[in-house]
């Protein structure tokens, strides 16, 4: 049994599947590369400026409006977005927004964020810088906006002269908390995690420095927030698209291919079934279109070598039609003038000629089968009527014969053609199931009539079956005078039914014998 494949359209589609996630697969390695850092990585990239973003516009919206609205516009935006949105401020208290326990590790990372404020109680005056001068204070709105770089911590300036070393940050086991875009972190607790989001606001005109630094924190449990910080469904829809639009652009091409590697393959199929006047569109250019040349002259040379072959058959049958008509009037003359004892040789010799003259007729037979179709015209003809005369001319018992076929069924073909390859079926049957019924039977299948014949003889091998059709091919090899025949009579039927536009198979019949099936055009 031939393994079931994909036809080659799908299969291109499948391979440009696989080409589609390979890209996918790069891209998640660019991703995990990106995060090899941990968090420090990925806010560096996209989440990152991402977050820069939102930060900016949270301020504008904060110096909009006054402080007493600071609670309803955070809950406004943890609704829209399906986070938890607060205010908070060094040392770590809550300023607006939802009410939150901020975990521990959380706090000592924004005291870390400004170590010379979390050390100070609230609304403590900042202490001096290390020269003794007190911090700067804003001059207008504008340096009110711009001064808030001032709350991060001076890691990126040179140190003054004969300044004490200052005590670095203490980050305990929070590496994946490492700002890496001034004062924007991300920082991951608990199993699943929870990712506490922070983002440095600058000063706005309703807070005062002296309050300590404003951070925008966001909490929530995926690290796309939903599609907040990074949102992945603008890949997946590019990624499908792509594919979509791929498709398409694949389409014609990929059609023109399958319809040429079709065609040549049922211009084979065909051929390999004797047909050898099905032809090829020739109307490509490339290597496809010089298969379909290669096939229509492969087709048209072996149509010219069969049929060459038949016809030389037949003149040759032909022409030793008159020399055996000739011999048999002499033995018919010389069978007068001979005694008994002479008689009954001669009797011999004349069976010897009529096995002979039986053999010409067959190869006769066979080689104006195909020839037939050139000087013969199809004609419409009930299905019925041919079947029983076919069984007339076969002389076969009424009790012997199982007939179903329906009165109204039409099929075209040549009628003599079509009546003679029913009648060497039935010559068979009756040859070799003598004690046998036959059953004929007919039924419509869309534009085609199957007719099968059936018999419950001894069948043949299993083996042999392919070969059934072969000229001269017999499953009893002795060809004596009590098996009978020439091996010509079932590849008659084969070119008689092709010759009629149809198909001719035979399987074995369950539990014995043989059935022939016969696909015909329906008129």
């Amino acid at each position: 049994m031939r393994a079931r494949t994909l036809n080659l359209y799908t299969r291109i589609l499948l391979w440009l599947l696989v080409n589609v996630l390979v890209l996918g697969a790069a891209f998640w390695l660019v991703l995990q590369w990106q995060f090899r850092e941990g968090m420090q990585g990925a806010l560096g990239g996209v989440i990152g400026d991402r977050l820069q973003t939102i930060g900016r516009e949270v301020h504008a919206r904060l110096a909009s409006l006054p402080r007493t609205e600071w609670d309803s516009m955070l809950r406004e935006f943890s609704q829209k977005n399906g986070v938890r949105a607060l205010l908070v401020t060094v040392p770590p208290r809550q300023i607006a927004g939802q009410r939150v326990e901020l975990p521990e590790k959380l706090q000592h990372l924004l005291a870390d964020m400004h170590p010379e404020l979390s050390r100070r109680p609230p609304g403590a005056a900042p202490p001096e810088d290390r020269l003794g001068r007190p911090p700067p204070q804003p001059r207008d709105e504008l340096d009110v906006l711009l001064l808030g770089e001032d709350f991060f911590p001076p890691s990126d300036r040179a140190p003054p002269p004969n300044a004490e070393p200052r005590e670095g940050p203490r980050f305990d086991d929070l590496s994946n908390a490492m700002p890496v875009k001034l004062g924007t972190f991300m920082l991951p607790l608990g199993t699943p995690p929870i990712y506490y989001t922070g983002i440095r606001l600058p000063l706005v005109p309703s807070w005062h420095r002296r309050e300590g630094p404003l951070i925008f924190m966001i909490i929530t449990d995926r690290i796309t927030a939903g599609g907040l910080f990074f949102d992945v469904r603008p890949w997946l829809l590019g990624l499908f698209g792509a594919m979509a639009v791929s498709a398409l652009l694949w389409l014609p091409f990929v059609s023109g291919i399958t319809r040429s590697v079709r065609a040549n393959m049922h211009a084979t199929e065909q051929i390999a079934r004797g047909q050898f006047d099905v032809r090829v569109p020739e109307n490509r250019g490339d290597e496809l279109g010089r298969l379909s040349h290669a096939v229509n002259q492969m087709a048209a040379q072996l149509d010219g070598i069969v049929r060459g072959q038949k016809r030389f058959l037949g003149d040759i049958a032909h022409e030793l039609c008159s020399p055996m008509a000739r011999m048999e009037m002499s033995l018919g003359i010389l069978e007068e003038r001979l005694t008994d004892s002479d008689a009954l040789r001669l009797a011999d010799a004349r069976e010897e000629l009529r096995q002979m003259s039986s053999l010409v007729h067959e190869l006769l037979a066979f080689s104006r089968s195909t020839l037939a179709s050139a000087t013969k015209p199809v004609e419409e003809v009930p299905l019925l009527s041919l079947v029983d005369e076919a069984a007339s001319v076969e002389a076969i018992p009424p009790l012997k014969l199982r007939l179903h076929v329906p009165a109204d069924l039409i099929v075209r073909c040549i009628p003599d053609l079509l009546r003679r390859a029913v009648s060497n079926i039935l010559r068979n049957a009756c040859l070799h199931a003598p004690d046998s019924t036959i059953e004929i039977s007919a039924s419509r299948q869309g534009d085609q009539v199957r007719l099968l014949i059936a018999d419950q003889g001894p069948g043949v091998p299993e083996e042999s079956l392919p070969r059934l059709f072969e000229p001269f091919y017999r499953v009893d090899t002795s060809r004596d005078r009590q098996t009978g025949g020439s091996g010509l009579g079932l590849a008659i039927v084969k070119t008689c039914i092709e010759t009629c536009g149809g198909q001719v198979r035979v399987s074995a019949n369950e539990p014995r014998g043989l059935i022939f099936e016969m696909q015909l055009p329906r008129a």
